[in-house]
């Protein structure tokens, strides 16, 4: 069963699928094993402006996405002092890693703005992992190809300059698509720190590019020339 928070004021038409595609974890999955996914998933929880959306051992544990609003992660230290470990905007998913781990959490989350939040926790992903046969492997090939993606990274961090490393990534990432006309799928500063440069490197070398006709730039979408 779905479950779907709904709050009068501020809500959104909310699509459950696309939601749960934006975490990094599922969104190379075939439709229908998210669609799986989607059935032990909670949706659009409403957390006011302030409020605490997770804490060290509130018993939450899990995957989140940020549906809409913002939250900031962080920690506290024995005096209280408050350590910002991150910043969650619209589509941005936190605590993939406690799908798979036993461990408590360790940070404080907190709503910036009204915020709405998808879920899932560890208890049913596992119990689906193991009664799905097809999404334990799909896992496991994806994780695999992204150890093969990581090591290759490391390799061309060592031995291509920034504007080499952004060539080569968007090649890959059109022979992934089958075009050459290719939608990034990560956000700049994202990319930038996939590829080891900064994001004022990344737009630099992008600008470079374009004005040696190897490339055109449209906001998200890069035509690479043939």
């Amino acid at each position: 069963m779905i479950y779907i928070k709904k709050e009068v004021c501020k809500m959104t038409k909310h699509s459950p699928l696309a939601c749960l595609s934006n975490a990094t974890l599922f969104k190379d999955l075939p439709e229908s094993l998210r669609k799986k996914l989607v059935t032990i998933s909670t949706h659009q929880e409403y957390f006011p402006k302030g409020s605490l959306i997770r804490q060290p051992f509130d018993g939450k544990d899990g995957l989140l996405v940020m549906d809409k609003g913002k939250a900031k992660v962080y920690s506290l230290n024995e005096d209280g002092k408050e350590t910002i470990l991150g910043l969650l905007n619209k589509d941005d998913s936190e605590g993939q890693e406690h799908l798979f781990s036993t461990s408590a959490r360790e940070n404080f989350i907190q709503a910036t703005t009204d915020a709405w939040v998808c879920s899932m926790t560890r208890n049913d992903f596992q119990k689906l992992v193991r009664q799905t046969p097809d999404l334990a492997l799909s896992l496991l090939n994806d994780f695999g190809q992204k150890l093969v993606t990581a090591e290759k990274n490391t390799v061309r961090r060592n031995s291509m300059d920034a504007k080499q490393r952004i060539m080569a990534y968007l090649n890959d990432l059109s022979k992934k698509q089958g075009t050459n006309k290719v939608k990034l799928d990560l956000k700049k500063k994202d990319l930038a720190g996939y590829l080891g440069i900064t994001p004022e490197t990344l737009s630099r070398k992008l600008k470079e590019l374009a004005k040696e006709n190897k490339i055109q730039v449209d906001k998200k979408i890069i035509t690479i020339a043939k």
